[in-house]
């Protein structure tokens, strides 16, 4: 994971007071500390969830319920413990005390957590070994999602109850996220290839800029700055970028998301057929889980009567794409797989 990938905040807003948050917390290096998922998506098995280990009871039965009892203002609405990341949904009912914010809160958290992770460690290991154990458990920083647009929080609870299943579905059927011959969206059919589950990730962006803004160049003007930054940071953070990537700028922003591995679904009108694949860049980022590209059925895409027009249709699309929630009902091959089965 790339240094601060998981820090994002909306600049000027207090985190002091009331509001709705998603926030996630990695551990360094990935490391499984907090149980594994057991279970299967398959007919009668066990359905998937995480078998929490030594730590993860902690987390759960002891952590977890301190933010509450320390901060009274402060609710855990919905946890989603997974072997390597924590998420929660927190509500702030009422304003922190003074000096404290939603970033106090979580620190304390996870100090909470390093600490019972190093005396485990501590009972494990030799007295004179145990104080260089004292390693950081947790990437620095957070992630957070602020909570405000209809149905986000619905989109978002969804996502976190489902996270052990699409874990569970990355290794029963690793063919799902590579290439499918028909996915229906909005009464598009598309070819596509690459990480189908990024379809469902409750957060897309459409990257969607004119070559020309008020008769000057897009990447000569302080909006494209702007605009690069918040679409930059937000795939850092996780979001998914959508994009045909056809004006200079979403090329930039394209190109900046394959290099980085930032989560991408980049829509083409160029043919995906039953051998194709993409060059090195967008294959890289595929097999990395980064990429997904859709491409419309050449019979479901008008008779352009100009680039202008060309344009508009698949931004059209892009933002099509955006809107998909975990109501949203996707088609693949032909197999309908529900409200919220590709996530």
């Amino acid at each position: 994971m790339k240094e601060n990938c998981q820090t994002r905040r909306m600049y000027g807003h207090n985190y002091a007071i009331p509001g709705t948050y998603e926030v996630t917390m990695v551990v360094a290096n990935r490391r499984p500390v907090f149980g594994e998922i057991i279970g299967s998506t398959k007919a009668g098995g066990k359905a998937p969830q995480i078998k929490p280990s030594v730590l993860g009871e902690i987390v759960l039965n002891n952590e977890i319920p301190k933010i509450h009892m320390f901060y009274p203002m402060v609710e855990v609405w919905q946890t989603c413990l997974m072997p390597d990341h924590i998420h929660m949904i927190i509500r702030i009912n009422q304003s922190l005390p003074e000096g404290k914010h939603l970033g106090i809160v979580i620190g304390a958290f996870k100090g909470g957590i390093s600490r019972a992770w190093w005396q485990l460690q501590e009972a494990t290991v030799s007295v004179a070994s145990a104080s260089e154990e004292h390693i950081p458990l947790f990437e620095p920083n957070y992630n957070d999602h602020i909570l405000m647009r209809d149905g986000q929080l619905d989109n978002w609870k969804r996502y976190l109850s489902d996270n052990p299943r699409r874990y569970i579905m990355r290794h029963e059927y690793p063919n799902l996220f590579q290439r499918a011959h028909c996915i229906t969206i909005g009464g598009i059919r598309y070819k596509a290839f690459g990480n189908m589950l990024l379809l469902r990730q409750p957060e897309k962006h459409q990257v969607f800029f004119h070559r020309h803004t008020d008769g000057v160049l897009t990447e000569n003007t302080e909006f494209w700055q702007k605009e690069r930054h918040r679409l930059i940071s937000a795939a850092k953070s996780g979001d998914v970028l959508v994009t045909p990537g056809i004006s200079e700028c979403e090329k930039r922003i394209k190109n900046i998301a394959l290099e980085e591995k930032l989560r991408l679904i980049h829509i083409q009108d160029t043919a995906i057929h039953q051998y194709w694949k993409p060059e090195r860049s967008r294959f890289e980022a595929c097999a990395a889980g980064t990429l997904l590209i859709l491409a419309p059925w050449p019979e479901d895409i008008p008779a352009f009567k100009s680039n202008y027009e060309r344009f508009h249709y698949l931004n059209h699309l892009a933002e099509t794409i955006c809107a998909i929630g975990h109501k949203t009902e996707v088609v693949i091959q032909g197999l309908c797989l529900g409200h919220g089965d590709i996530s």
